[in-house]
């Protein structure tokens, strides 16, 4: 029993660790190719073009490391971020999320990056991977919580995009007096079923929204009762698609993306990072389908967007970190950020960057105009 013990856990130790020679950086005459470890086996196409870039323009290219398993990859990385093996680079989850890497010192601080380049990025973005006043993580993408909608459904039934919360439920109900319904909801991954939740709370009393996602006040609260009320009447008007019959794909299977591009359902709330997936199904931003930000219910909730942000890490024990940093400070400025743009369609977190479609380009000329970033939890 005692060699089956340590038979497993060198098995487990194996599974759980990429080989040496995957974590150290390699050396080249063209340059240098550190790690990034990360839980996101489809963006391995975006990491290597991003790679190719910064090798081409600062000597140290990326070989990602993928997981397939998300519990796995936290583990390994909460493991391994303590040792000689710790990876060179590595992608994490922001806000609260951050607190145990960066108690653990696994996370090395980056705050002069942040500082060199802090005219281009907003504030509120850098607060997601700052505590104790120094920042741990440099953003690997940033998306905007948005009601993405069916342009051709609008047209048809003579639909404009909504300003008021009158005017959102108008469209529901147009929409449903005419077979379509409005809003695709899911419980898929179960994650899902915060969207709604949340978009309505932010839209009646964002301060509300802020205090129970810290634990200041409790679900019992009245302002978030108010926000259930809401949603419980818009379920019960038919608003919103069976949640659990409708599958996002992280169970193997996808209809919701079917349910959208045939007109089945009008809207469906979701964050930017979304766009790419219609586009590579065929459709096109501005013609097959725009974005909007849903309207208050309380005209005072002021002008706020729900906004979600994943930072890459640089180890604090990397055996690689002075090119690991210089990967991450050309990652940061603004010819790594248009090439990650390029390669990836997502909106580009530097205010300098060219979004590669119209329709996020107009997203972040708004967001810039003075809408107020509440961080997605």
């Amino acid at each position: 029993q005692h060699y089956r013990r340590i038979g497993a856990t060198v098995i487990i130790a194996a599974i759980m660790l990429p080989s040496v020679g995957a974590v150290n950086a390699e050396h080249s005459k063209a340059g240098t190719t550190v790690s990034i470890w990360n839980d996101k086996s489809t963006w391995k196409p975006f990491y290597t073009t991003e790679g190719a870039a910064s090798l081409k323009a600062v000597g140290v290219g990326l070989k990602p490391v993928e997981y397939a398993d998300t519990t796995t990859y936290q583990a390994a990385v909460r493991t391994a971020g303590r040792t000689s093996k710790a990876p060179d680079l590595f992608t994490w989850w922001s806000g609260y999320q951050m607190v145990d890497i960066v108690n653990a010192g696994v996370a090395a601080d980056v705050s002069a990056l942040w500082d060199k380049n802090k005219a281009a990025y907003a504030p509120g973005l850098r607060a997601a991977f700052t505590f104790n006043g120094k920042t741990y993580g440099i953003p690997e993408n940033l998306a905007y919580w948005e009601v993405i909608y069916n342009k051709h459904v609008f047209a048809k039934y003579h639909l404009t995009v909504p300003t008021t919360w009158a005017q959102f439920q108008t469209i529901n109900k147009t929409l449903h007096d005419n077979g379509v319904t409005p809003l695709a909801a899911t419980v898929d991954g179960q994650w899902p079923a915060f969207i709604y939740f949340g978009e309505l709370l932010v839209r009646s009393n964002p301060t509300a929204y802020l205090n129970l996602m810290a634990g200041k006040i409790k679900y019992t609260d009245p302002a978030v009762v108010s926000a259930m009320k809401v949603w419980g009447s818009m379920i019960s008007a038919g608003d919103f698609t069976d949640p659990g019959a409708v599958k996002f794909g992280t169970s193997g299977s996808n209809n919701l993306l079917g349910l959208f591009t045939q007109g089945k359902v009008g809207m469906v709330e979701m964050g930017s990072w979304y766009e790419p997936t219609l586009t590579s199904a065929g459709l096109k931003p501005g013609v097959d389908y725009g974005a909007f930000i849903m309207p208050n219910i309380n005209p005072a909730a002021g002008k706020n967007v729900i906004f979600e942000t994943g930072p890459i890490v640089v180890s604090a024990h990397g055996k690689n970190q002075a090119p690991a940093m210089k990967a991450a400070d050309y990652f940061m400025s603004q010819a790594g950020q248009q090439a990650w743009t390029n390669a990836t369609g997502f909106i580009p977190a530097r205010s300098d960057v060219k979004a590669t479609n119209t329709l996020d380009q107009q997203m972040v000329t708004m967001v810039s105009g003075g809408d107020n970033l509440i961080p997605r939890y």
